[in-house]
């Protein structure tokens, strides 16, 4: 009796730290559908995780997250999104907002989804200082051009996995890091670029929940 009233109480005040899930709503538009997501906590919202659940022969899912080239969603602050898939607008009761995080570190709702929006900052995060060590070593930009072009190519994920699942998850991540910055460089320097990639792992070897486990 004691150990399940400790219990209960542990779960209570557990719930009570985490940050309310934002609000989400969902309409049907012209060709598509409108998420409009509304932060409900005290502090900016960076990522978050929408996805249509229990809904037969369907899918869809949107990891969106604000961190790298996109702006925090403030306490009380909406986004509206446009989407080209209309079955979510037309079923919304079925399409839930699943996981949150915050600016300060802290997280709400279902573990398994913080979790892959946190493994995949980190496979940024891996990128971008493999991708520093690269442009240190070379600096001749066809070469670098040629070299990020195989790189990428390398971390296509399989064309038929399981996107759920974190390994594709984190490698479709590095893919698009380095696939971007391949693309800058077709019009910068080298050294703009690297400025830009030491700029982006520096935001994310800062940002919360901390990535590097030697800084925990």
């Amino acid at each position: 009796m004691r150990f399940g009233l400790l219990l209960a109480l542990a779960v209570t005040v557990y719930a009570q730290q985490q940050p309310p899930l934002p609000d989400l709503k969902v309409d049907a538009t012209a060709g598509g559908s409108l998420l409009v997501v509304r932060n409900k906590a005290e502090v900016p919202l960076t990522a978050y995780f929408i996805e249509l659940v229990d809904y037969p022969g369907s899918a869809f899912t949107l990891a969106q997250d604000e961190l790298l080239g996109g702006e925090a969603i403030p306490p009380g602050g909406e986004k509206r999104t446009q989407v080209t898939n209309m079955t979510i607008g037309a079923v919304p009761d079925y399409v839930k907002m699943q996981a949150a995080i915050y600016a300060d570190g802290s997280t709400s709702g279902v573990a398994e989804k913080v979790a892959q929006m946190v493994g995949r900052r980190r496979a940024q995060l891996e990128a971008a200082r493999e991708l520093i060590t690269r442009l240190d070593k070379e600096t001749a930009k066809p070469d670098l051009t040629e070299a990020l072009a195989k790189w990428a190519e390398a971390l296509k994920p399989p064309g038929k996995p399981n996107q759920n699942s974190p390994a594709w998850v984190n490698q479709a991540a590095k893919h698009s890091f380095v696939l971007y910055f391949k693309t800058q460089l077709d019009s910068q320097t080298p050294a703009d670029v690297l400025t830009h990639v030491r700029a982006t792992e520096a935001k994310l070897a800062a940002s919360k929940p901390i990535l590097d486990d030697a800084k925990r």
